[in-house]
């Protein structure tokens, strides 16, 4: 679809949504004061922040429907602690099966599976007196189906009577149809939208195929509901000393110290936030069940999984999800110590220390800062001003490493916030791709660090940032933080979207920036194939004034999808400027693109090469699984150490280690080469290397994208082996 075209089709859905309003909010209805009023009505291209808009005039936790697929019908959910009640200006018919995916569908389950509600809204035609209320009984499911991309939404407060994420519903994180079979999904249908609420403790909570409850011995347990952002405890039938506590996502502070002896409802478990259980031998963990499907993982399992049942455990709400989160401890520290020596050396070692002593000691005593600063890349080699910039670096430069440190412990020093938390791996994310400053590619001037990381910091904390933001790594970051725009300029780019466009807001539109600008050679200052386009204020403003091509248009879009805290780069095509991102369904994607993935980036044209995707990809892969990550890296980690202590004994053993939690690490892979090389073992691992990488290029491919393969990761390590 043409840029034209594209606008051309959003300005008809807003003035078939603007008639719709009309159609139905005349008097003379017996429900038309439950509905608000026109001007009070959320805009179907959304508001600044459409989660705090209340709708007017009814009682109760409201969820609004903007339903485009027929005739711009409107639906409106009242909920009750005991019921929803459907108001529609379709026509609600009962049926016994779902005939179509053109309609909106909800059916009420119970705890047999059996239906015991069900209406179709099929939306044949405005007639604004449909009134349904549907029963629910504690313990019951509602299912809300609906086609994918048809509905926005609105939604009034929160209340203990309905809770709803704003950043799941709605979303591409539920543009999948489930089928469960003891717990194994065994269908995915595309097109259809899926949202679950089940009526517990007073009230209706959306919950998730990915809800979770760990299990303990005295038959105490933990209910996990990330996609109401909450979690539960039940308490057992004797007293235990196992202890909960909640870490928040910003500042990474304790914020609740909690005990399996009481139970609690609705406690916080928003994204990026972390549960740490401390428990004994006398009430070890007994099994993970999964609520949604019911399937319940049994010690044995767990044990592989990396669960301590006897001992400590930290999980964190990473893509709505309950992730185990491995968290390093002061044990650590004699490797990560070593680590941080080599990665300097002696002489930078040292003038680190000498120069900033406060942070030096903060630094060396903080294991979680350690890990970060060691697992998420190499800094940045040189002042970038050109599209080499957003390729992936891999090669350490101790230099490069002080200066990030350089710049860390600046942000360090002023923002105290920055000690922890998700505001730690911003932190580490500015230090390490501003090590040697970025430059603006509007309007070609020095980014300030510090007000880059401050910007982010602050959008975290007001939730201006896209949902799946804190699931992220540091490494993941990178991309996000290095943002070629002002830091001026992103906050206005910001403030304009969300007071004139807020379309731009929502993830499935947040992707394509380049509707901002048109496409067009020539300004009033010349053309765009020559220097001087955007006159002598080269400005984000000026871009969307004066448009451009294909450049401009992919820089747009990465400047959008970064300031709001998604992460994109552009890359290159022949003859063309495209941008990829990674979207929340966990891919990246290409945007504004012609050529597709076997054309992007820098490659041999007669082999198909790529010389710059496979690392990009395969770092992603890594960053999808933290704890694998973490666990990997701690242990390549151990093997150096080993290496340099002389037991080559230990070193082979951590490295093998490293590999197997992580076969896509390539730094594992490559401490794994060099001790190979050192004890005579090399025979076959050429071999070994090129059936891992290419069972890996074969998982990004169905997982990331096609058209590429991972030859150059194949042939760079096979080079290293000594025959």
């Amino acid at each position: 679809m043409t840029h034209g075209i594209k606008k051309a089709v959003i300005a008809a859905l807003c003035w078939l949504c603007v008639i719709a309003m009309i159609a139905f909010s005349g008097a003379g209805y017996a429900w038309a004061g439950d509905l608000p009023a026109l001007g009070s009505m959320v805009s179907p291209l959304g508001e600044q922040d459409p989660w705090k808009v209340s709708l007017e005039g009814a009682e109760g936790s409201q969820l609004g429907l903007y339903y485009y697929h027929a005739n711009s019908t409107f639906m409106q959910l009242k909920f009750s602690p005991s019921s929803v009640t459907v108001y529609s200006t379709g026509v609600l018919n009962r049926t016994d099966s779902v005939s179509s995916k053109s309609g909106v569908y909800i059916t009420v389950k119970n705890s047999k599976g059996e239906s015991t509600s069900w209406i179709d809204v099929p939306s044949k035609k405005h007639k604004p007196d449909n009134i349904l209320s549907i029963p629910i009984s504690d313990g019951e499911v509602m299912t809300l189906r609906y086609p994918t991309f048809d509905i926005l939404h609105s939604y009034a407060q929160n209340s203990p009577l309905f809770s709803c994420d704003p950043n799941t519903f709605n979303s591409d994180i539920t543009h999948t149809l489930i089928s469960w079979d003891g717990g194994k999904v065994i269908k995915s249908e595309s097109g259809v939208n899926q949202n679950y609420f089940v009526s517990r403790d007073g009230g209706i909570h959306e919950i998730s195929y990915q809800d979770e409850a760990v299990k303990f011995a005295n038959g105490s347990q933990i209910d996990f509901d990330p996609a109401d952002d909450t979690f539960a405890i039940q308490s057992g039938s004797e007293s235990a000393s196992t202890s909960v506590k909640v870490t928040s996502a910003a500042a990474g502070k304790v914020i609740e110290t909690l005990s399996l002896n009481q139970s609690a409802q609705d406690l916080p478990f928003d994204t990026a936030s972390r549960v740490e259980i401390s428990t004994t031998s006398s009430n070890p963990i007994t099994s993970v069940e999964n609520t949604f499907s019911g399937k319940a993982i049994p010690t044995s399992e767990l044990d592989t999984e990396g669960w301590d049942l006897s001992g400590d455990n930290v999980v964190i709400n990473r893509y709505n999800a309950v992730k185990l989160y491995w968290e390093p401890t002061a044990q650590n520290l004699p490797v990560y110590r070593y680590m941080l020596y080599k990665y300097l050396g002696n002489t930078d070692f040292t003038d680190f220390k000498d120069s900033h002593p406060a942070f030096f000691n903060w630094l060396i005593n903080d294991p979680e800062a350690l890990n970060l600063f060691l697992t998420s890349g190499y800094a940045s080699t040189s002042l970038i001003g050109g599209m080499g910039a957003y390729l992936w670096n891999n090669s350490l430069q101790p230099s490069s490493e002080l200066s990030s440190l350089n710049v860390w412990s600046h942000i360090w020093g002023k923002y105290p916030n920055s000690h922890g938390g998700e505001d730690l791996k911003i932190a580490v994310a500015v230090a390490l791709d501003f090590a040697h400053g970025v430059m603006a590619w509007q309007p070609g001037t020095p980014i300030d660090p510090l007000g880059r990381y401050e910007i982010y910091a602050n959008a975290f904390a007001d939730h201006t940032l896209i949902g799946t933001f804190g699931d992220y790594s540091a490494q993941m970051l990178r991309d996000v933080v290095d943002d070629r725009i002002s830091n001026a300029g992103m906050k206005w780019l910001r403030s304009y979207i969300l007071g004139h466009n807020p379309l731009y807001t929502v993830n499935s539109d947040m992707s394509h920036g380049y509707w901002l600008i048109s496409y067009l050679e020539y300004s009033p200052y010349g053309s765009a194939f020559h220097g001087g386009f955007y006159g002598p204020r080269s400005t984000i403003w000026n871009m969307m004034r004066y448009g451009g091509v294909c450049g401009a248009m992919s820089k747009t879009s990465q400047f959008l999808l970064n300031a709001f805290g998604m992460p994109g780069r552009a890359v290159g095509q022949p003859r063309h400027c495209a941008y990829m991102f990674f979207y929340t369904n966990g891919k990246w994607e290409l945007g504004y693109n012609y050529a597709g993935w076997s054309m992007t980036g820098s490659y041999n044209k007669k082999t198909g090469e790529h010389f710059v995707i496979p690392w990009i990809f395969n770092g992603t892969q890594l960053n999808t699984d933290q704890f694998a990550k973490n666990k990997s890296y701690l242990a390549t980690f151990q093997a150096e150490l080993d290496e340099a202590e002389d037991n080559w004994t230990g070193a082979l053993s951590s490295i093998k280690q490293a590999v197997s939690l992580a076969p896509n690490n390539v730094a594992a892979w490559t401490t794994y080469i060099g001790i190979s090389n050192h004890m005579d073992l090399g025979s076959g691992l050429k071999e070994q290397i090129q059936n891992n990488f290419e069972a890996q290029a074969k998982e990004a491919v169905q997982s990331f994208g096609g058209g590429f393969t991972y030859e150059i990761i194949i042939s760079t390590l096979s080079s290293e082996v000594k025959s």
